[in-house]
Formats: structure tokens, sequence, C-alpha cells
């Protein structure tokens, strides 16, 4: 569905949410919705999509910050990555222990010539974290400012019991989120299947080859379900133009979007 920008579209991870507090989480994609909007007044998409993961990664509800999983060891490591669309400007950051990841990665893509960095180099641990028990969620967000910039941003826990140092798609651009000056992607699932499939990027090929972002995402889940079966994969997507689009092969998947005339937020039934 097209949205007049600017517009923002989030995702609070894709997986088995009948076993999960929807309404909570529901109230908490909207919530992300309105603290990323608010950045357009005096910001860009970069802010908007920061601000709404952030706030996702604080709330507890979705496995990111706060509500991280533990790995095997009784640990918390979060990765984060964030892409500038059109200027392709990139930062990400694994294993890190700080409070918000997505935060982290934004610094690495202003104040370095980085594109990942990992660990924390022995920072302090996020004592506040006590593990939530979510289990191949993430969080993400898109964005399409007034001046046509496109952002996109994922943040993850990760998966519960995993080894230590276990890095997933999250902050691997391509794979668990993409940007150009034509779309911005944000991926969610199980990050062993995606790393292998780098659907981010393919979602950026086909709508360069002419596909609508809504073909395009539905076309690559489709993909990953075919060659790996299903429960394994959601994806948001926006393009230029204001197109925003969202497909899983869960059983349900926290998604939202919002612009000015609207706001909307689903886990099962419903477009965006």
């Amino acid at each position: 569905m097209r949205y007049n920008k600017p517009v923002i579209a989030v995702h609070g991870g894709a997986g088995d949410w009948y076993k999960r507090d929807s309404e909570r989480a529901l109230t908490e994609i909207k919530n992300a919705l309105e603290r990323g909007y608010e950045q357009f007044v005096n910001g860009s998409a970069i802010e908007a999509v920061v601000e709404a993961i952030a706030y996702m990664e604080d709330s507890g509800v979705f496995d990111a910050g706060v509500g991280s999983v533990k790995n095997s060891k009784g640990e918390v490591e979060m990765d984060a990555g964030l892409m500038h669309g059109n200027s392709m400007s990139v930062g990400a950051v694994a294993s890190t222990r700080r409070k918000n990841p997505i935060r982290e990665a934004l610094k690495v893509m202003k104040y370095t010539k980085h594109v990942l960095i990992v660990g924390d180099k022995g920072d302090r641990t996020l004592e506040e974290i006590a593990g939530g028990i979510n289990s191949g969620d993430t969080v993400g967000a898109v964005a399409l400012d007034a001046d046509g910039n496109l952002v996109a941003g994922t943040s993850t826990g990760g998966i519960a019991g995993k080894l230590p140092g276990r890095v997933g798609d999250s902050p691997i651009p391509g794979a668990g989120f993409y940007a150009t000056e034509k779309v911005a992607v944000s991926s969610t699932g199980i990050g062993e299947v995606i790393l292998k499939v780098l659907p981010a990027k393919e979602v950026d090929i086909l709508v360069s080859m002419g596909l609508s972002i809504d073909d395009a995402i539905m076309g690559v889940i489709n993909k990953v379900t075919n060659r790996f079966g299903p429960d394994n994969i959601g994806m948001i997507g926006l393009d230029f133009r204001g197109y925003v689009a969202a497909y899983f092969n869960t059983k349900g998947m926290a998604r939202g979007v919002k612009n000015k005339e609207s706001i909307k937020a689903f886990i099962f039934e419903g477009e965006i």
C-alpha cells in the first residue's frame, strides 16, 4: 500500500505470536511508530529509524535490548545494523552488551570508517538486562523522509541458547537489513537461514529489475519457504514512492506503519 511521505514502518519479529502477549506487542509497536515519526519534525529518516528501534529495545517485549535472550553461558550478546540508502552509509555492531545496540550502530556509521564492529573491548555489561523469553525474534524499522532519504535498521538479542560469539543476520548488510535510494528493507527470523539467502539484498535486486516492493518481498519469502520450509523469515520493506510491504512465513509478525494520515499495527492478518 502507498503512503505519503514521511512514512515509517516497524516490525517486532516474526514467530509464534500465539504464545506471546500480542496485545502488549501491538501497543508497543504503535508507541515505537509514534516515537520514530516524531523525529521527522527536526530530523531525518535516520533519526526516525534509530529512535523507533531504540524504543523497542527498551520495551522488554521483543528479543532486542532489554528483552534479549541469553546465550548458552547465560550472557546477553546483541547485534544491530543501520543503513542510509541514498549515501550507502552503513554502521553495525555484533556481540555487544551496551544498552541500545542500534545507537552503537549509528556511532559506527557516523564516527568511523568501518561497517561492522564486534564486541565491546572491555566496556561494561548490561546488568539491567535479565534476559527475555523470546526466541528468534528481532526488531526493525524502515523510513522515508520528506527529502527522499531511505533508511533501514535492525536489532536483535539473537536466539536462545546460542553459542557465545554467535552472530546472526541482523548486523549484516543485505541479510538483516539493506537500503538504497530505491528501497529499504528489514528482515526477521532465523539468522542461520537468512545469512544463506541475503534476502534484503535480493529484494533490492528485484525492485531494481522493475518489480514492486510488494511482489519483491513476497517472491523472496516464497523462495525461502520453498527451499527451507516455513517458520523462518519475515520482512518489511519501503520504496522511494512510499509503498510499504510486509510478509512472513511464520504464525505471525508484529508490524506497523505510520504517516501523517494514519497509524496501523498488526500481528496476524492485515495489510500495511
